[in-house]
């Protein structure tokens, strides 16, 4: 089978590396896969590094007349020169633009990474990244197959070690800045633990509308000698910055997934996550991470019952959290999902 596997921004986000995962283990399962990104894209690098295949296409992702005709056109002239049997896209907008122009016998499957109605109806099959969003496609109406396969990560050859907890509480956060994100929230619960003399250390890193917000939060509050705000965590830098940290809390209002929640348990780690969707179904409370409620005085509590946990408890969480991962968010449990899928169609 070939498969055309599209994405269209440019930025490294979740998606990015889902899409990568996807080019990667798809070749791996035996199938030709032809990767296509925007020129330009921070995902090239990745590809290149897995040594895969790919080309590059530009167009403008809008649904305006003009802009989206020839968006369809660009997109058309690469199908027709391709002959793909499979189109995979990580956005509503590209099933939406791609549909009308699908070579002849090709399917197209969308990979749900988001609460996005608009363009579902373009689809052939979706692919769910949790629970959460195979509900919200039903409850939406879509007819077709929908399949749940959840975001993998690639665990080291070298198992990391569980670290003690340290003294005061090393939090760490990073992500894109912005509402849905909670980053106020977060930093309202870091408020309120120092109000009450809880000693802790955190740093929060990303980008987006909301650094310069979470910058002045920070200083409004004189925590900037407790709180370290930096900028994006590189893929380079990932797997050090989690393990610096004892906690990484995740305080969003909405998540279809979680990818740093497993990437953090990949790492050993402890994981607070709010009770916003995806991430539910990767942690259970107390078992292998916390959960909290989306308000700041939960994600508080929560943080204090982890400064009182023994270093035992701490490290079982940990321990759990990890196996967990193995179990169900590692390449070989994702090849078994995307090979029942391939089976099938």
């Amino acid at each position: 089978m070939h498969i055309v596997n599209l994405i269209s921004g440019k930025d490294l986000g979740g998606p990015k590396q889902a899409f990568v995962h996807y080019s990667d283990n798809l070749r791996d399962l035996g199938q030709q896969v032809t990767s296509i990104i925007r020129p330009g894209a921070q995902v090239q690098s990745l590809l290149d590094q897995k040594q895969l295949p790919y080309q590059f296409l530009d167009y403008p992702r809008s649904r305006l007349p003009g802009f989206k005709h020839l968006a369809q056109y660009r997109l058309h002239r690469l199908l027709v020169k391709l002959q793909p049997d499979l189109l995979l896209v990580h956005k509503p907008i590209d099933a939406h633009l791609a549909k009308p122009v699908l070579n002849k016998g090709c399917r197209l499957a969308l990979v749900l990474h988001s609460y996005t109605a608009t363009g579902l109806f373009s689809a052939d099959i979706i692919l769910a990244v949790s629970e959460p969003v195979k509900e919200f496609v039903v409850q939406q109406g879509f007819k077709g197959p929908v399949w749940v396969i959840p975001n993998l990560v690639e665990i080291t050859d070298k198992e990391p070690l569980v670290q003690a907890k340290q003294t005061p509480l090393r939090i760490a956060h990073m992500g894109i800045m912005r509402r849905t994100k909670g980053q106020d929230m977060l930093l309202e619960a870091l408020v309120q633990l120092h109000t009450k003399g809880v000693d802790f250390r955190a740093i929060m890193a990303g980008k987006g509308r909301w650094f310069k917000k979470v910058q002045g939060w920070i200083e409004q509050a004189n925590l900037s000698h407790k709180i370290n705000l930096q900028g994006w965590v590189s893929n380079q830098q990932r797997d050090a910055f989690i393990d610096a940290a004892d906690v990484i809390c995740i305080p969003s209002r909405s998540e279809t997934f979680g990818m740093l929640a497993i990437e953090a348990m990949a790492r050993k780690k402890l994981v607070l996550v709010t009770r916003c969707g995806g991430p539910e179904g990767i942690i259970t409370h107390l078992d292998n991470g916390f959960l909290a409620d989306i308000n700041s005085h939960s994600l508080a509590a929560q943080l204090e019952a982890i400064i009182a946990l023994t270093d035992t408890e701490y490290q079982a969480i940990c321990e759990k959290a990890y196996q967990h991962v193995l179990k169900h968010y590692s390449t070989p449990t994702f090849r078994l999902r995307l090979q029942a899928l391939l089976d099938q169609l």
